[in-house]
């Protein structure tokens, strides 16, 4: 067995690095374009939130439930969103058959089974607890019911995509520094078949060494290029980083929503023990002073404590 594998890296080593490299080049592009167009789908989305969540909270809307609430904004949300897709190389794309006849938006995955708005909608019991959520688990649950966001070219699982073009690097100088010791492996015993007093007659010998020396310095030096090509893309044009970023937004996002949703009911209830308090007290004094003047503003002060 160890003897055929390297029987193989010793004539393909290269060609098989080679093809790795463009695996890597093509899962890479295929994730890093879509990162780019997921931080313009939530970012239209989370600009859009807060906008609105400010808006409200200059208007001094109230909140009488969160479910109605929640719908509300998002129904305002999804208004302002743009009608070209952002995922769809941002045109509108017109679909062939007549039964799928329609223009595919933004809308469409915001609104969809598996859309962001459907799954903030469905943790709609995170809102109602007094307590804070965690949201980073918030934020993962929410976007892990998207698709796209989840997978690359609609069928590698982002993370071990990821994981792969991190360690492709490094993989290349391990295989470039292993074709090496193939290299002087398959050399050294050449020069024992060399003879010194007749160097003619083993020529052929010596362009054998010489192929298999050049061999292996030529696989450390396709691994520390391939290595290179890729550790320089890594550092232009980051993946992780940016998908970071966009989680972070979705997060943010849904804390202006959380703390707002909750600051203003509960502003809303210390103005109702406010005001249930006063009527309380007035009742007492009604009670006792007899006052006609303070039963009617007793009476004028119940309907706006309801």
């Amino acid at each position: 067995m160890i003897e055929l594998v390297l029987s193989f890296f010793s004539e393909y080593l290269i060609e098989f690095m080679g093809t790795m490299l463009g695996i890597g080049l093509i899962l890479r592009f295929g994730a890093y374009k879509q990162s780019i167009a997921d931080n313009t789908y939530y970012s239209s989305f989370t600009r859009e939130l807060e906008l609105n969540v400010e808006k409200d909270k200059e208007e001094g809307r109230e909140i009488e439930g969160v479910e109605k609430y929640l719908s509300s904004v998002l129904s305002r949300v999804g208004e302002k969103l743009p009608e070209r897709s952002v995922r769809l190389g941002g045109k509108k794309k017109e679909l062939e058959t007549p039964k799928e006849k329609q223009k595919i938006s933004l809308r469409d995955y915001v609104s969809g089974k598996h859309g962001l708005m459907t799954s903030i909608q469905a943790e709609s019991s995170v809102f109602h607890h007094q307590t804070p959520p965690n949201f980073n688990e918030l934020t993962s649950r929410i976007m892990g019911q998207d698709p796209n966001w989840m997978k690359v070219l609609k069928y590698f699982p982002v993370d071990g995509v990821i994981r792969i073009i991190d360690l492709l690097p490094g993989l290349f100088i391990v295989f470039g520094v292993f074709g090496t010791f193939i290299g002087i492996s398959m050399a050294l015993p050449e020069i024992a078949n060399i003879d010194f007093n007749n160097l003619e007659s083993s020529a052929d010998t010596l362009m054998a060494f010489v192929l298999n020396v050049t061999y292996a310095m030529k696989t450390s030096i396709a691994g520390i290029f391939f290595s290179l090509v890729l550790t320089v893309l890594n550092t232009l044009f980051p993946i992780k980083q940016t998908r970071y970023r966009v989680f972070k937004k979705v997060e943010v996002s849904l804390q202006t929503l959380w703390y707002h949703i909750h600051t203003v009911q509960s502003e809303d209830h210390d103005q109702k023990d406010v005001m249930e308090k006063l009527v309380s007290i007035l009742e007492k004094l009604d009670k006792k002073l007899g006052s006609e003047e303070l039963e009617d503003n007793v009476e004028e002060l119940k309907p706006k404590a309801s």
